[in-house]
């Protein structure tokens, strides 16, 4: 990865730390004030995007260096890890303040919640959500999972807000409903945890080494079957490695051809698949020998290019 997108990842983040900071002190001092639970469960969760900030600052100081000996597959796990920390950390800060909602449900408060939570609540999705989608943007730019990943972030924070904004409305209105405060927060915690799947789940996907993408086969085979000088692709496999993806399969050419235009034919092919398909790092070919006349009666080979070769 060239220095460009370690410039995009790192400005993003540090945009990013400056508003959850900005937020998070607002939102508990608020909270704090006006005795809004879900407020400050809501700073809380800016204080908990810090900590994600400083892992995608510290983790893209690795997963953009360039392969070496001791990788030469790359360093993208290491972005891989840093979105699985991401994710434990959010599901960690949502249980607790699950817990804490849990556990003063039927407390009555001594304060109302009043419209000074609720401007503090409405800044927060605003900000936010103009921080989820510059974000996105920048993530989009360079293919970065983590960087989408605390785009979503930024995302699930403006989500969490929403609840909180309408429990103070609800109780400024009807302060009788004072647990409408905890039900907040709970739906705080609802949506927290839910980012935190969505960021885990593909990453420890990766590292059982699943396949990276279940339209990648088809793409090749549509690629293949447009280009006259291959016979047949197969055995075609896929990994991620954080943002990138390695490929290799098997490309089956004319027997009666010459092993430097098979290689020029498979590195052209390699070409056109780097060019269509930018997940895609490096690709691995196989070279196997086409024999077409076992393959005319053949039901499963479909395509004109036996034929016509026969």
């Amino acid at each position: 990865m060239s220095e460009q997108p370690v410039k995009i990842i790192q400005k993003a983040t540090w945009v990013g730390s400056i508003a959850n900071v900005a937020l998070a002190i607002l939102k508990i001092t608020v909270g704090k004030i006006t005795g809004s639970q879900a407020l400050v469960a809501d700073g809380v969760h800016s204080f908990s995007d810090l900590v994600t900030d400083t892992a995608i600052l510290i983790g893209s100081r690795y997963w953009t260096a360039p392969a070496d000996k001791e990788h030469p597959y790359g360093h993208g796990r290491f972005e891989t890890l840093t979105n699985i920390f991401i994710g434990v950390i959010l599901a960690i800060v949502g249980l607790g303040i699950g817990w804490d909602s849990i556990s003063s449900i039927g407390h009555e408060p001594t304060t109302t919640p009043g419209m000074l939570a609720f401007g503090a609540a409405i800044a927060s999705i605003l900000v936010k959500e103009v921080l989820y989608r510059w974000t996105i943007i920048q993530a989009k730019k360079i293919n970065s999972r983590a960087l989408h990943a605390n785009a979503w972030h930024h995302r699930s924070d403006a989500l969490s807000s929403l609840p909180v904004a309408i429990a103070v409305i609800a109780n400024y209105v009807l302060p009788d409903l004072h647990y409408l405060d905890q039900v907040a927060a709970l739906l705080v915690t609802a949506m927290i945890l839910k980012a935190a799947f969505e960021i885990l789940w593909p990453a420890i996907w990766e590292l059982t080494e699943a396949e990276a993408d279940s339209e990648l086969e088809q793409k090749i085979q549509r690629y293949a079957a447009g280009d006259k000088d291959i016979g047949e692709v197969h055995a075609i496999r896929s990994r991620r490695t954080g943002s990138n993806i390695l490929l290799d399969f098997h490309l089956l050419v004319d027997p009666e051809m010459s092993v430097d235009n098979a290689h020029t034919i498979a590195e052209n092919f390699k070409s056109h698949i780097l060019k269509e398909i930018d997940e895609v790092v490096d690709v691995i070919i196989h070279i196997e020998p086409y024999n077409c006349a076992e393959r005319v009666n053949n039901p499963c080979c479909g395509d004109d290019k036996c034929k016509d070769t026969d």
